[in-house]
């Protein structure tokens, strides 16, 4: 579903061109489409993110779902989750509108919409996946 030109739920394409991005402490591992750069205006870019769980982000998501009284069926398989963020590189914020999460086999477990609301990057870890994505991708 697109939304003034947000994607609210991405869908998993078949001819992505994933490039490794980063890896977290737990394990999760986070790649980006690179053919699926947009530039919104001169200061907002969107851009589809795969994040590849371990066994300790996998649980971890499991653990928040279960805090959230989110259905966790099927969440023992969990593989990967994908997204797409709008990125102000310049205000050095971003949003989210939600994951959609996938079993090892590709199906899809499960979503988690959320408000499109702008998180700065203060509020989390300096060494972000957005803020990853902007230095690689600010200049394009």
């Amino acid at each position: 579903m697109v939304v003034g030109g947000a994607c609210l739920f991405p869908v998993q394409t078949l001819a992505a061109n994933w490039v490794e991005l980063a890896s977290t402490p737990t394990g999760l591992e986070t790649y980006y489409d690179a053919d699926s750069f947009e530039r919104i205006n001169a200061d907002l870019i969107q851009i589809t993110i795969k994040s590849v769980h371990s066994e300790a982000s996998r649980q971890r998501t499991i653990e928040v779902r279960r805090q959230a009284r989110l259905s966790v069926d099927g969440y023992e398989d969990l593989a990967y989750s994908v997204s797409s963020p709008v990125l102000d590189c310049w205000g050095k914020q971003s949003r989210s509108t939600g994951f959609v999460d996938y079993n090892s086999s590709g199906k899809e477990i499960g979503r988690l919409a959320q408000n499109s609301t702008w998180v700065p990057w203060a509020q989390r870890s300096p060494t972000t996946p957005d803020q990853e994505l902007c230095r690689k991708l600010s200049n394009r």
